[in-house]
């Protein structure tokens, strides 16, 4: 089936568009009917993907007003009405009318008086006024001819008078065929083109509404229909009160104002809307509001939070990682593992090494969020103003040396995810007071902001400190204690898990000599039975290194259980020379205070955190008396 469609009204219309489609080779198809003759015929060719109508008279107007495809009019021309006039004056009529329905127009001044014939013309709004109007011309004004449809001519002749068929010639035929396929590229480039638009509005993620001046539907993309809840069809083409009656967007209309990001609830959604008025060369033609829902920002904020886990912030350990078969080691995985099903804060106990942050990563990662990032920061190892800024990130300007564009805190990066606190214990009470502020609101101001920014981040804490015994003595706050232990970790030491130690010291192996490239063998594990003589009170940390340092000290490929000795016996040794310090004589106290903490430090391996625990200090001090004069930094 073509797409142009010529539904002729009568049989020499159908004959002469035939002859100029053979002339032409124009694509159309042809079918006979009068008004509602032969409509089925039309529908199915409608149905079948005629898209365009070419027809006249009385016909087009009966079509436009019963099918929702363009209606393009066959016109009448100068010619064919002087044919007609010439086809009545020569049978001898000399009083005609001309009888048409108001679609067909023509400059009627042209025919008012053409020799001795007199000439008049009528219209009619509706085809079913012709026969009436075919009696008042025969009966009240003596017409004895009249050209017009075929409708008024077979009227005429049953009123006695004579009747004559106005018909379209070719020019006729061709103008109205060349209109078709004008308007048919036209509706292509536009249907093209609401395609295209369609397309775009159904791929975005908002659901955009958009009513016209009179309030009327005009857009509603598939991201509305889930919204609203109702189909496209029960909406487009409707007023906004009769099928969003909840709607407030004629607001915008009435005020031509505006409204950003305005929070609503739309069938049980949480959306947020933005809605602005359409205007053209400053007239008001409609408005449109696009919303979107607030799962789906945060699952869209939730994956760009994702890709800072390529910057780092992911948790690499998870329980399979934790070495060791004792009870007691059994009994935390398990412990730790309920924790991790829920969303309380963890605080976790343990001396330094014995992997407070494994576990820390461990339950992030078998916990809901483990698709989220995993940020952690040591409290002890920077000041208070820097640790602040790291937290809570700082807008641009707000220090001296910020950087231009500001800063995202770490509270904000670990948005959806877990944030680590190591080193709790050691923060000050008034870091401390802010900290508290966080965890009791969820939300967060950058420094030199002036806004909160709202926050979804599970906290596990750290420490090596007696948390109980800080809050009797005032130095840790007692609301902030209470909020973190919710759910509390005690790491064992390793000496008091002897059995773990040996599996431990084999693990360390095989991972050393894979960074060494050594290729290391031993009879049985019992050659490692000496390392169960020691404390280990660096725990699992202090374990690594002597490892560490046994692999490139053996020369051999063969580890022996003399030679686990012979490097465990130096070890004790160099501990034991460790028993004295000697310093330069001085009566600063102070730089005597900085010697004996150098060298403490030293034979502590550098280890600022196994110093501080020994001596009881927090690393805060170790630094400000280790820096004394800017003679030495070690942050």
């Amino acid at each position: 089936m073509e797409d142009i469609l010529l539904v002729a009204p009568y049989r020499e219309l159908a004959i002469l568009a035939e002859e100029y489609r053979n002339k032409t080779n124009l694509p159309f198809s042809t079918v006979i009917g009068n008004l509602d003759e032969g409509l089925d015929e039309i529908k199915e060719s409608i149905k079948k993907g005629s898209k365009i109508i070419v027809t006249r008279g009385g016909t087009a107007k009966y079509l436009k007003e019963n099918l929702s495809v363009p209606v393009i009019e066959i016109p009448v021309t100068s010619f064919d009405i002087l044919k007609a006039i010439g086809n009545v004056s020569s049978k001898g009529y000399k009083k005609i009318a001309f009888l048409t329905t108001s679609n067909i127009i023509f400059k009627t001044e042209h025919f008012n008086r053409i020799m001795d014939i007199t000439l008049q013309f009528e219209s009619c709004e509706e085809v079913k006024d012709l026969p009436e109007r075919v009696k008042f011309l025969v009966d009240k004004k003596a017409i004895d001819a009249i050209i017009g449809d075929v409708i008024a001519t077979n009227e005429s002749i049953k009123n006695g008078v004579y009747g004559e068929l106005l018909q379209s010639g070719e020019e006729s035929i061709k103008y109205a065929l060349e209109e078709a396929e004008r308007v048919l590229k036209m509706n292509m480039r536009e249907r093209a083109r609401v395609k295209e638009m369609e397309t775009i509005l159904n791929m975005i993620d908002e659901a955009v509404l958009t009513i016209d001046k009179d309030e009327v539907v005009t857009v509603y993309n598939s991201k509305a229909e889930k919204i609203f809840g109702k189909a496209k069809d029960r909406v487009i083409g409707r007023k906004i009160k009769d099928c969003l009656p909840n709607s407030t967007l004629t607001k915008v209309l009435r005020s031509s104002a505006g409204e950003a990001n305005m929070i609503m609830e739309v069938n049980d959604k949480k959306v947020v809307s933005n809605r602005i008025p359409i205007t053209i060369d400053q007239h008001l033609h409609g408005a449109v509001a696009i919303f979107e829902e607030i799962k789906s920002i945060q699952k869209l904020e939730l994956n760009i939070r994702k890709k800072l886990n390529e910057k780092g912030f992911v948790a690499k350990h998870s329980f399979l990682d934790i070495i060791g078969s004792s009870n007691g080691l059994k009994g935390l995985i398990y412990q730790a593992q309920r924790y991790a099903k829920s969303e309380g804060t963890v605080l976790i106990y343990g001396e330094t090494g014995t992997g407070k942050e494994i576990f820390a990563q461990s339950i992030h990662n078998d916990s809901k969020r483990v698709k989220g990032p995993f940020v952690s920061i040591n409290c002890a190892a920077i000041n208070e103003n820097l640790l602040e800024s790291e937290l809570f990130g700082y807008e641009a300007g707000a220090f001296t040396g910020a950087l231009r564009g500001g800063k995202e805190g770490l509270f904000e990066l670990a948005h959806g995810g877990t944030l680590f606190l190591d080193e709790i214990g050691e923060t000050s009470l008034s870091f401390q007071a802010k900290l508290l502020r966080v965890l009791q609101e969820k939300e967060i101001r950058k420094i030199g902001g002036d806004k909160v920014i709202p926050i979804d981040v599970r906290i596990i804490c750290a420490t090596n400190r007696n948390l109980k015994e800080e809050v009797r003595n005032k130095g840790f706050r007692e609301d902030l204690y209470y909020r973190l232990s919710v759910l509390e970790l005690n790491l064992l030491p390793l000496r008091e898990r002897r059995e773990d130690v040996v599996p431990m010291a084999i693990a360390f192996l095989k991972e050393q000599c894979v960074k060494e490239n050594r290729n290391m063998y031993w009879k049985n594990d019992n050659i490692f039975a000496p390392l169960l003589a020691y404390d280990w009170y660096g725990n699992a940390r202090e374990l690594k290194n002597f490892i560490e340092r046994l692999v490139i000290c053996c020369y051999s490929n063969e580890l022996t259980e003399n030679f686990v000795k012979e490097m465990l016996g130096s070890k004790l040794e160099k501990d034991g020379e460790q028993d004295t310090i000697t310093i330069g004589f001085t009566e600063d106290m102070k730089v005597v205070e900085r010697e004996v903490l150098k060298q403490l430090l030293d034979r502590y391996n550098g280890d600022k955190e196994r110093l501080c625990k020994a001596l009881n200090i927090s690393t805060t001090t170790l630094w400000r008396k280790l820096s004394y004069k800017n003679e030495m930094d070690i942050s």
